[in-house]
């Protein structure tokens, strides 16, 4: 079993700056040996990149990270956003492929009511977001950061979202996430094995209320476990070090599949091909519970 293993990468499809058959070739220069495609809300770059990983030595996981959203059962509760990764999906599944078309139609209208929030106090235009945006790519803010950093008023990505494009802030505009329970689902009626991204980090919302003591954080989780729920992904830049000991503690009470990966995007963020991992033994476990795919040599 390959032991180098990155379970969590981007590209021009949605938010990354490589295309898919240079995402490969960087992948390849790092040592990966299994890669998967985890676009958002898309599974558009496959095809690219499975043709240039054929015959490369490196085995290509097919993958997508659909955005979802928890809702609590409290009067005037604010949706919490999170991120669904799902490994060996079958990409001609209709249920997913209309969720995932739903994703994106409500994804392009609301980042045109962000632009001209923002056009405000920026120079900003939405033919200039537009542009940078790759056809066929799953809009985000990542692209209206990428305006905002060419011309000057942020060094990168992160800066940008910890400013104007911060979920809290005053410029942002929801969008249509299908609840984590119908993500779940989803994922899972298109042979996949779904894995929450990023659970613990500290600053983004969690699918989980972690203000709260242990037993009830485990409460929660078990509900989502209940419903399909098959690993968290861990290791990951993002995530507490305080987040990542409740992770561990809760991937041992559901025995849930543990992941790592580095949720590289290119130069639009630093996260490095490899700088987190995923165990042989937690990817042997993905492949025998995927029934949409297999991986791609």
């Amino acid at each position: 079993m390959p032991s180098v293993i990155d379970l969590h990468a981007h590209t021009t499809a949605s938010d990354g700056d490589d295309h898919p058959a240079e995402l490969i070739q960087h992948a390849l220069a790092a040592g990966i040996d299994v890669l998967a495609v985890t676009d958002h809300d898309t599974m558009s770059g496959l095809g690219q990149a499975a043709e240039a990983v054929t015959g490369s030595g490196m085995l290509l996981l097919p993958g997508i990270e659909l955005s979802a959203q928890v809702i609590d059962k409290e009067p005037g509760s604010i949706p919490r956003s999170v991120h669904l990764l799902g490994y060996g999906v079958d990409p001609e599944n209709v249920a997913l492929a209309q969720e995932m078309e739903k994703i994106r139609s409500h994804r392009n209208d609301r980042l045109r009511l962000m632009v001209e929030k923002l056009a405000v106090d920026y120079e900003l235009t939405w033919q200039e977001v537009s542009d940078a945006i790759s056809p066929g790519a799953t809009p985000g803010r990542p692209h209206i950061a990428q305006v905002l950093i060419d011309k000057g008023y942020f060094p990168d990505t992160s800066a940008a979202f910890a400013g104007p494009l911060r979920a809290e802030g005053p410029y942002h505009v929801p969008h249509y996430a299908p609840r984590l329970h119908r993500a779940i689902a989803v994922i899972v009626e298109a042979g996949g094995v779904p894995v929450l991204a990023h659970p613990y980090t500290g600053a983004r919302s969690g699918a989980v209320r972690h203000d709260q003591p242990l037993d009830r954080i485990l409460a929660g989780y078990q509900v989502f476990v209940e419903a399909g729920l098959a690993g968290l992904e861990i290791n990951h830049r993002e995530n507490t070090e305080e987040g990542k000991e409740v992770l561990r503690a809760v991937a041992a009470e559901f025995s849930l599949i543990v992941t790592g990966a580095s949720d590289y995007h290119g130069t639009r963020k630093p996260n490095a091909l490899g700088e987190n991992t995923t165990d042989p033994s937690q990817l042997e476990r993905i492949l025998e519970a995927a029934t949409g795919s297999s991986p791609i040599s």
